[in-house]
C-alpha cells in the first residue's frame, strides 16, 4: 500500500510536466502534510517557486497545476483548493481513507503496517558508522547519542528494505595503547610486591596531586617507582613470564582501569625529570615519562623484536572492553554484535597502500573536477593533503590564516586517525563488481581483494554519526576522497554524510558530569535510571488507588524498560543538532512528549482491545466506518507512519518520529474521549473503534521499536 504522500507527488509530478512541459523538470512537488487540518490533509507549495521563474502569478499556475490533475488523483481527493498566495490544499476522500485503513485492520497479524519496503532495485547498501568506543576506556554519556541515533537510523533503514551494514570503528589501535599494555605488565609484576588494585588507584591519585608540584616534592616517590620498575624488567627480560600472565588472564575494568590510571598518572608526573628505564634484552633506555610510546611501537612491529607478548595484551584489553560495550548495547537494546566490529587495527593492512595511493593519484590538480580540489605532498617531514578551491586558495586556514592541511602521515612514519579513515572509505565504498577501482597502487589492490577486506562493501550511502567537534576532519575527509575518485559510481554518486549532534548538558547547562567532575558513566547512567522507575512504580504499587497488583518479575520488567527508554527517548526526540539538558524528573513524567507517556498510551490501547475482544470475536472484523472528525483524524495518523519513516531517512533526524508517536498518542486520546469504543452504540461501531485502537497500537510499537524501545502490555 502506498502512502497518501507518495501518491499525491506523482500526481502533481505529472500535472506539472503537462502544464508546464521541459520548464517543469526536475521541479520538486513540494507536497507535504498540513499543519492545519482544517485546511486538509497536504498541501503543494511548488506554484509559488515555479510561478516566479515562469513570470506567472502563483494561483493562476496553482489553478492550472489542478486542471492538469490525472483522473487518478481526482478519484483519490476532494475537489482542491487554493489558499494564500497559491497554495494547493488536498483533503483526501472520506471512501479512499476508509478503504487505506480497512487495509491495515483486516491484517491483525502485520508487522509492517502494511508499509512496503522499497523496490529491489532502489534497495540502497548503507554503511552506517556508530557508537565506535576506545579500547580500555569505559562508555560515558558521550557515546549515548552516536550508539542510540545511529542505531536508530539503522533500524529505519532496515524497515525500509535498504541493506544496512552496521559499523562499529572501535579505538583500537594508536599510541594510547602502550599505555594499555604497560597497565597490564605492572598488574603482573605487582604480584612481586604484594600491590594490589587498590594500591594502583592510591599511587594514581597521589601522582595526579603531585604532577604540577616541583620536582623536589615527587622525586621520591618517583624515584621508588622508577627503582620498581626497572627490577621488574631486569627480572623478566624475555617477557615470558608477562606472557603467561597474560594468557590466563580475563581482565575486567574493574582491575585493568586502575592500573591504566596509574600509568597515565605516573607519565605525566614523570615529565621534566632525567629519569629512565633500560630494557634488559636490548639495552635501550627511555625516559620513565615515555615507556607507553616504546610499547607502542612494539606493538605496531616497529621495534624490530618480537612483540607476541605485547599483541596478546592489547587483545585481552580489547576482549574485556567488548565485554563491558556488549553489556551495556544489551541493556540499551541496540543491535550492534562483535561481527559489526571494524575498529582501527582491522585497517592496519591497508594503511601503507592507502599512503601511496595518495602519493600516486593526487600529484596535482590536473583532471579534478571537483569543488575542492587535492594535492598530496610532505611538509616538514610528514605526508600532507593540501585542499584547496578551484581559485587556487586554500579551502581550510589555521588559526593564522595559513593553508590547513590533512596529515596522512607523521615524519616518523606513523599513521593518524585521518589514514585509518581513508582506508576506511576505501573499503566500505570499493566493490569488485558493483564498484571496483582501479587502483595505481598494485599492493593496495592486492591486500585489498584478500580477506578480511575481500573486495569491499560497495556501499552507495555512508553514514558517520560522530559529534559536532569532528565536523571539520569529516569535510577535509569527503573532500579528500572524492578528489580520489572513490566516489563516483557508473549510475550513481556515493553519499558520505557526518551526521553531527550536540552534546548531554547538566542542569548547570554544562556538560554532564559527575560532583568529581568526571564523565558521567554510562552504565551508571542506565542503572540509576531503571533503579527510578523501579521507585515510581513501587510508589504506585504502594497506594491502593492506583496499585495493579503487578508480581515482582513484572516490576523489574517495567523498570527496566521504563528506565532505559526513558533515557532513549528523552535524547532523541531532540533536535540531534542542539545540545539538551539532562532531566530525570522531565523524562521520566507520564505527561509530554517522553517514554512513560508513549508506553502507557500503548498499554492503556491494548488493555481497552483486550476487554473489547469478545465483540470482534462475535461479530468477526467488520468495514472500518470514520464518520467522527476524531476517527477521521486519529486513521489518517496511522497511514502516515510510512511518510514520516521516509522522513527520518531521508533528513537522518529521529526526533521526527518522536513528534509523530506524541501527535499519534495525542490524537488516540482525543478519539477515545469522543468516541466511546466498549460502550459504542452498536456492535459495528464497536468493531471498527476496536479495529482502529488496534491499529493505533501497532504504529505506536512499530514506531517505538524504530527508536529501540520495548513496549509494555501492562502497565
Amino acid at each position: 500500500m502506498r502512502p497518501f504522500l507518495v501518491e499525491l507527488r506523482g500526481y502533481v509530478g505529472a500535472a506539472l510536466t503537462a502544464t508546464l512541459g521541459p520548464d517543469a523538470a526536475g521541479a520538486d512537488p513540494e507536497i507535504s502534510r498540513s499543519k492545519d487540518g482544517k485546511h486538509g490533509d497536504y498541501q503543494c507549495n511548488a506554484a509559488m517557486g515555479l510561478a516566479k521563474r515562469l513570470g506567472l502569478k502563483p494561483p493562476e499556475l496553482a489553478q492550472r497545476i489542478i486542471d492538469a490533475l490525472p483522473p487518478a488523483a481526482l478519484a483519490m481527493v476532494e475537489k482542491p483548493g487554493i489558499a494564500g498566495p497559491g497554495f494547493i490544499n488536498f483533503r483526501i476522500k472520506q471512501a479512499c481513507l476508509e478503504a487505506a485503513i480497512d487495509v491495515i485492520t483486516s491484517t491483525t497479524d502485520d508487522a509492517r503496517l502494511c508499509i512496503e519496503p522499497v523496490a529491489k532495485d532502489d534497495a540502497l547498501t548503507v554503511v552506517v558508522d556508530y557508537s565506535s568506543p576506545n579500547v580500555a576506556k569505559e562508555m560515558h554519556v558521550g557515546h549515548l547519542r552516536s550508539t542510540i541515533i545511529g542505531d536508530t537510523i539503522a533500524r529505519v533503514m532496515d524497515f525500509q528494505g535498504h541493506r544496512v551494514i552496521r559499523q562499529n570503528h572501535l579505538g583500537d589501535w594508536g599510541t594510547q595503547f602502550g599505555k594499555i599494555i604497560l597497565a597490564l605488565w605492572h598488574l603482573c609484576m605487582a604480584r612481586r610486591q604484594g600491590e594490589t588494585v587498590a594500591d594502583f588507584n592510591r599511587l594514581a591519585d597521589e601522582l595526579s596531586r603531585l604532577a604540577k608540584s616541583p620536582l623536589e616534592a615527587k622525586r621520591a616517590l618517583l624515584q621508588a617507582r622508577r627503582d620498581i620498575h626497572q627490577e621488574n624488567l631486569s627480572s623478566d627480560p624475555t617477557g615470558d613470564e608477562f606472557h603467561k600472565y597474560i594468557e590466563n588472564l580475563e581482565p575486567s575494568f574493574e582491575i585493568l582501569l586502575p592500573a591504566y590510571r596509574y600509568v597515565n598518572a605516573l607519565e605525566e608526573a614523570a615529565q621534566g625529570t632525567d629519569l629512565t628505564v633500560t630494557d634488559a634484552q636490548t639495552g635501550e633506555t627511555y625516559p620513565l615519562s615515555g615507556v607507553s610510546r616504546y610499547v607502542a611501537a612494539m606493538l605496531q612491529g616497529k621495534a624490530g623484536r618480537d612483540n607476541k607478548q605485547e599483541l596478546a595484551a592489547w587483545k585481552k584489553a580489547k576482549d574485556a572492553t567488548l565485554r563491558e560495550c556488549n553489556a551495556i548495547y544489551r541493556r540499551l537494546g541496540v543491535l550492534l554484535t562483535d561481527d559489526d566490529i571494524c575498529g582501527e587495527s582491522f585497517y592496519e593492512p591497508l594503511l601503507p597502500g592507502t599512503i601511496a595511493e595518495l602519493r600516486t593519484v593526487l600529484t596535482n590538480v590536473d583532471g579534478q573536477t571537483g569543488e575542492i580540489r587535492a594535492v598530496c605532498r610532505d611538509d616538514k617531514g610528514a605526508a600532507c593533503v593540501f585542499l584547496e578551491k578551484t581559485d587556487g586558495t586554500p579551502a581550510f586556514k589555521g588559526a593564522q590564516g595559513d593553508p590547513l592541511p590533512m596529515l596522512i602521515q607523521k615524519s616518523d612514519g606513523a599513521s593518524l586517525y585521518a589514514t585509518t579513515d581513508l582506508a576506511a572509505t576505501l573499503y566500505r565504498t570499493h566493490h569488485t563488481t558493483t564498484h571496483p577501482y582501479s587502483q595505481r597502487t598494485a599492493s593496495l589492490s592486492e591486500v585489498l581483494s584478500k580477506p578480511p577486506f575481500n573486495g569491499g562493501l560497495g556501499a552507495d550511502r555512508i553514514i558517520y554519526f560522530v559529534g559536532f567537534p569532528q565536523k571539520l576532519h569529516f569535510e577535509m575527509l569527503f573532500a579528500t576522497v572524492d578528489a580520489l575518485g572513490w566516489l563516483h559510481k557508473e549510475d550513481r554518486e556515493i553519499r558520505l554524510e557526518h551526521v553531527s549532534f550536540g552534546s548531554v548538558l547538566g542542569e548547570d547547562r554544562k556538560m554532564l558530569r559527575t560532583r568529581a567532575g568526571d564523565s558521567v558513566k554510562l552504565k551508571a547512567l542506565l542503572e540509576e535510571a531503571v533503579q527510578r522507575a523501579e521507585a515510581l512504580v513501587r510508589a504506585s504499587e504502594s497506594d491502593p488507588e492506583k496499585r495493579r497488583g503487578f508480581t515482582e518479575s513484572e516490576i523489574q520488567e517495567i523498570a527496566e524498560t521504563v528506565g532505559i527508554g526513558s533515557v532513549k527517548y528523552a535524547d532523541l526526540c531532540q533536535n540531534r543538532s542542539t545540545d539538551y539538558t539532562f532531566s530525570w524528573d522531565k523524562m521520566l513524567a507520564l505527561q509530554g512528549n517522553t517514554a512513560p507517556y508513549l508506553l502507557y498510551a500503548y498499554a492503556r490501547i491494548r488493555s481497552i482491545y483486550r476487554k473489547g475482544a469478545e465483540a470482534l470475536s462475535r461479530t468477526g472484523h467488520g468495514r472500518v466506518t470514520l464518520d467522527h472528525p476524531a476517527e477521521r483524524a486519529l486513521a489518517m495518523r496511522v497511514l502516515q507512519l510510512a511518510e514520516v519513516v521516509e522522513m527520518v531517512s531521508d533528513l537522518l533526524l529521529p526526533n521526527f518520529l518522536c513528534d509523530y508517536l506524541y501527535d499519534l498518542a495525542g490524537k488516540f486520546m482525543s478519539f477515545y474521549e469522543s468516541c466511546p469504543v466498549l460502550q459504542a452504540g452498536d456492535e459495528g461501531t464497536k468493531a471498527s473503534r476496536l479495529a482502529l485502537c488496534d491499529a493505533t497500537a501497532r504504529a505506536l510499537k512499530i514506531g517505538l521499536g524504530l527508536l529501540g524501545i520495548r513496549t509494555l502490555e501492562r502497565m
